[in-house]
């Protein structure tokens, strides 16, 4: 299940736009070149907090409550992927670098073979000459789950951003939906403080969604800049 929906309790746990390039397939920048993306030093064990929520009698707003959610942390999901994947490239070059650090890095290590940064619109790709050992084809399989993650991290950005301002900016109203939906008092009570703890996590949902998608945006900069044609 991609999301949580609960009627008792709510976690969100802290244990926890475009760029676009046609390059052929060129040799890779030297290393000063490239815009380096180093990872945050976080585990990614510790960025497994989702988000969940709870009713407020509202079935419209219930659904979009479950929406950004789901959104949400499918967006996690492909954050935590992003970070694996730079972690197992990292393992294959040997090395505590960005992108581009591991890629010059496994260039030095097979001087006989030519390594490049292949980029399509938003898909990049590492390509290598002639036969290619297994180090690099894990290299290879690394630098493609890294661009799915990237691309559904960016994807994912424009429309919560757009499901959380809609929520946001009409707090009051949301509020008041709430209150006129109760059967009594004591119910009010109680989907009212569900509605404050959405909002709650909602607003840490825009903050972090925005930073993974900075970070997604940084790592696609790097592999662009080293698919492009050296002058």
């Amino acid at each position: 299940m991609s999301y949580l929906f609960c009627c008792c309790a709510s976690c969100f746990s802290d244990s926890e736009d475009s760029v676009q390039s046609n390059a052929e397939r060129q040799p890779l920048l030297p290393p000063e070149s490239a815009r380096l993306f180093h990872p945050p030093a976080q585990d990614v064990a510790k960025l497994n907090g989702k988000l969940s929520v709870k009713l407020v009698g509202v079935p419209e707003l219930d659904g979009h409550f479950a929406d950004i959610a789901e959104t949400f942390n499918q967006q996690q999901e492909h954050y935590e992927s992003m970070l694996e994947s730079l972690g197992q490239l990292r393992a294959s070059c040997g090395h505590g670098g960005g992108l581009s650090d591991c890629l010059h890095r496994l260039q030095a290590e097979n001087s006989t073979r030519q390594l490049s940064v292949q980029m399509k619109g938003y898909e990049f790709s590492l390509e290598v000459s002639g036969e290619v050992p297994p180090e690099l084809q894990r290299a290879q399989e690394s630098v493609s789950s890294l661009c799915q993650a990237v691309k559904a991290i960016t994807a994912a950005g424009p429309r919560l951003q757009g499901m959380i301002r809609w929520l946001l900016q009409s707090e009051e109203q949301l509020r008041q939906r709430v209150t006129d939906a109760s059967p009594n008092f004591q119910q009010q009570l109680r989907v009212q403080a569900n509605l404050r703890e959405n909002l709650q996590g909602v607003r840490r949902v825009q903050v972090r969604s925005a930073q993974y998608r900075e970070e997604a945006g940084a790592v696609l900069s790097e592999a662009a800049k080293l698919a492009e044609t050296q002058s």
